[in-house]
C-alpha cells in the first residue's frame, strides 16, 4: 500500500489552527470564554489598586471605620466578582474541550471503520487505542488548560501593566525586565519539552499495543511459560516509559525555579529602588510599594509562569493533536467510487484474470480465472498459504485486486456501491468473532427490524435453536469477551445463523471444522447444507470430507488453479486433490 508522505505529519502550527477552528465551532461558548476572560482580567487587576488606596489614604490615620468598611466590602465584592468570572471561565472553556473531542472522537471511529484491512494488518491496535482514547483526551487540555486560559493570562497581563504604569511607571518599568527573560528562557524550553512530550506519547502507545497483544494471548504466553519474558518485556518498556515521562518532568522542574529567582530579583530591585528613593524628595507611597511587590509583581509574574505551564500543556495536546490529524487526513479507505445498487443479485460470480499481492511484488493469487453460476455450490481447496481465504477478502471488497476483474452478475465489483455490494455477500469467517454482547445482539447485530420471532424460527430452520435454549438466559445469554465462554463449535453455529437470517444471494464460508467437536461438526454439516442450498456459495474447505457434495472442487497451489471438477472425477483422476484427500484419510485413520 502506498502512503503519502507528506501526509504522514502535520505542523504544530496547522494542528493548532484546526484545533481553533473546531472550538470556534461553538461560537457562543468560545466568544464568552474570551468575553469572561477580558473581563475577569480587568477585575483582578482592579483590586490591588483599591488596597494601595486604602493603605494611602486617611482612613488608617485618621481611625474611620465606617470609610474602612465601605473599602473592604468594596474589594469583598471584587473578590467575589472574580470567584464567578473564574468558576464561568473554567465551566466555559471545559464545555468548548468536552464538545470538541467529543465531536474528534466521532470522526476518527468513523475514519477507522472504513479502513482497509490492510491498514489494520500492519498497525497494532494499541496504537489505534491510544489515539482514540489518550491522544484525544490530552487535546482537551488545550482548552481547559491551554489556549483558552493563556489568552486570559495574555490580558491579565496587559491589563497589570497598563495599570502599573499608571500608577508608578519607574516600578512598571523595573518589573517589566521579566519580559525579555521569560521570553528567552520559554523559548530555549520550548524545543526540547515539545521533542521531550513526542517521545512520551510514542512510549505510551507502545506500552498500550504491548499490553492490548499480551492480554489477547495470554493463552500462548502461559502455555509456553513465557511469563518471564513478557514480565522482562514489559519492564524494558514501563522503564522506557519512565524515563520518557522524567524527562518532561525535568524541564518542568528547572524552569519554575529559575522564573522564581528573577521575580525574586526583580521585588529586590523595587524594594532597592523605592528604599533609595525615601531618602530624596521623589518619594514612592507605602501603598505603591506593597502593591507592586507584593501584588503586581505575583500578578505580573504568576500569569507568565501559568503560561510557561500551559505552554507544556499545550504541547502536550498539540503532540496528540498532530497524531489524530494524521490519522484523520490518512487515506487508507476503500475506495468507494462505484454509482451500481441493486434490489437483488442472482449470484453469478467471475474471477477474470485476477492477481493479488499483500506484499507488493510478491504475489499470492496469479492469473485466477475462474465462474461460479447462480446457485452453484463451489468449494476450494489447497494447502496452507495457496490464497484459498484470499478470495473471500477479494469478492468483498477488503482489499482490492493487483490486476485483473470481479464480476458479479457481469457488473465489475469496483463499480458497485460498497454497501450495495456487501448487502448481498455474508461471509462465514474461520475465526468467529463476537462482541461482549447478548447472542440476540451478536445474531442481528442490532438490527431492531430483525425480531425474535424471526431469529428463532431461522434457528429452528438450521436446527440450532435447542442448542441455544440449553445456554442460561437462551439468547438473552451474555457473551464474554470475543465470545469465549462458548466453544469454538457454538461460535461457529452463532455465525452460521447470523449469515442465514441475513438472507444473502452470495454465501461465502471459511468452513472452520477441523478443531471442533463431532456434535458441533454434524451441526455445521447441516447448517451448511441448508443455508447453501439453491444459493450461489463459497466454501472455503479445510476438511475434504464436507464438500463431497459440491458442484465443483477448484484445487489451488500457490494462487493458482491446478485442478478443477466434482469429487468423483477429482478423485478418479489421482492429481493433486486425490494426494490432499489421501493425506487427510490417512491422518484421520491414524488418528
Amino acid at each position: 500500500m502506498k502512503n503519502n508522505k507528506k501526509n504522514e505529519t502535520i505542523g504544530t502550527g496547522e494542528a493548532l489552527r484546526r484545533l481553533m477552528k473546531l472550538g470556534s465551532g461553538y461560537p457562543l461558548w468560545f466568544y464568552s470564554t474570551l468575553l469572561i476572560a477580558l473581563v475577569l482580567a480587568f477585575v483582578s487587576s482592579y483590586r490591588p489598586v483599591l488596597i494601595s488606596r486604602a493603605i494611602d489614604s486617611d482612613i488608617l490615620t485618621h481611625k474611620s471605620f465606617p470609610d474602612l468598611y465601605e473599602s473592604l466590602l468594596f474589594i469583598f465584592l471584587l473578590l467575589l466578582a472574580e470567584v464567578v468570572l473564574q468558576y464561568l471561565l473554567v465551566y466555559a472553556s471545559n464545555y468548548v474541550a468536552q464538545n470538541v473531542i467529543r465531536g474528534l472522537r466521532i470522526k476518527l471511529y468513523k475514519k477507522l471503520i472504513y479502513f482497509k484491512s490492510a491498514f489494520f494488518d500492519r498497525t497494532p491496535l494499541g496504537v489505534l487505542v491510544t489515539r482514540s482514547v489518550s491522544d484525544i483526551e490530552t487535546i482537551s487540555t488545550i482548552f481547559t488548560d491551554g489556549i483558552l486560559m493563556v489568552l486570559g493570562d495574555i490580558l491579565r497581563i496587559i491589563f497589570v501593566v497598563v495599570v502599573m504604569y499608571w500608577i508608578n511607571w519607574e516600578l512598571a518599568t523595573i518589573a517589566l525586565f521579566i519580559f525579555p527573560v521569560m521570553l528567552i528562557i520559554t523559548r530555549t524550553f520550548q524545543k526540547a519539552i515539545k521533542k521531550a512530550f513526542s517521545e512520551e506519547r510514542t512510549q505510551t502507545a507502545n506500552q498500550n499495543s504491548f499490553v492490548q497483544e499480551r492480554l489477547s494471548g495470554m493463552n500462548i504466553v502461559q502455555v509456553f511459560n513465557q511469563q518471564k519474558k513478557e514480565y522482562n518485556n514489559f519492564f524494558r518498556i514501563n522503564t522506557q516509559l519512565e524515563k520518557a515521562y522524567l524527562k518532561t518532568v525535568f524541564y518542568f522542574s528547572l524552569f519554575f525555579p529559575v522564573v522564581d529567582i528573577i521575580t525574586g530579583v526583580a521585588v529586590g530591585i523595587m524594594i532597592w529602588y523605592a528604599g533609595r528613593n525615601a531618602l530624596t524628595a521623589h518619594d514612592i507611597s507605602p501603598g505603591v510599594v506593597i502593591a507592586f511587590t507584593t501584588s503586581y509583581i505575583n500578578m505580573l509574574v504568576r500569569p507568565m509562569r501559568q503560561i510557561a505551564d500551559r505552554f507544556n500543556t499545550i504541547q502536550r495536546g498539540i503532540v496528540g493533536a498532530e497524531r489524530v490529524f494524521t490519522v484523520l487526513d490518512s487515506q487508507h479507505e476503500i475506495p468507494d467510487n462505484g454509482t451500481v445498487k441493486k434490489e437483488t443479485i442472482l449470484g453469478n460470480i467471475v474471477f477474470d484474470k485476477v492477481y493479488f499481492s499483500y506484499v507488493e511484488g510478491e504475489n499470492v493469487l496469479k492469473d485466477l480465472s475462474f465462474t461460479v453460476n447462480p446457485g452453484e455450490r463451489v468449494a476450494i481447496v489447497g494447502a496452507t498459504g495457496a490464497g484459498k481465504s484470499t478470495i473471500i477478502n477479494l469478492l468483498s471488497r477488503f482489499y482490492d485486486i493487483s490486476g485483473g476483474h470481479i464480476y458479479i452478475d457481469g457488473v465489475d465489483i469496483q463499480n458497485y456501491e460498497l454497501h450495495n455490494l456487501r448487502s448481498h455477500i455474508a461471509v462465514v469467517l474461520q475465526d468467529v468473532f463476537l462482541f461482549n454482547e447478548t447472542l440476540m445482539e451478536n445474531i442481528t447485530l442490532g438490527n431492531k427490524n430483525i425480531t425474535y420471532e424471526q431469529v428463532r424460527q431461522a434457528a429452528r430452520e438450521i436446527e440450532i435453536d435447542d442448542f441455544i435454549m440449553s445456554l442460561p438466559n437462551g439468547y438473552e445469554y451474555e457473551v464474554s469477551e470475543r465470545g469465549s465462554s462458548i466453544s469454538l463449535g457454538q461460535r461457529q453455529l452463532i455465525s452460521f445463523l447470523r449469515a442465514y437470517l441475513y438472507n444473502p444471494s452470495i454465501l461465502v464460508l471459511d468452513e472452520a471444522t477441523s478443531s471442533i467437536d463431532t456434535q458441533s461438526e454434524a451441526l455445521i454439516q447441516k447448517a451448511t447444507d441448508k443455508i447453501t442450498r439453491n444459493r450461489t456459495s463459497i466454501i472455503i474447505a479445510h476438511r475434504l470430507a464436507t464438500i463431497q457434495n459440491a458442484d465443483t472442487i477448484i484445487v489451488l497451489d500457490h494462487g493458482r488453479i491446478v485442478e478443477k471438477g466434482n469429487h468423483k472425477f477429482l478423485l478418479e483422476k489421482g492429481g493433486y486433490y486425490k494426494k490432499l484427500y489421501d493425506a487427510q484419510f490417512n491422518e484421520k485413520t491414524l488418528s
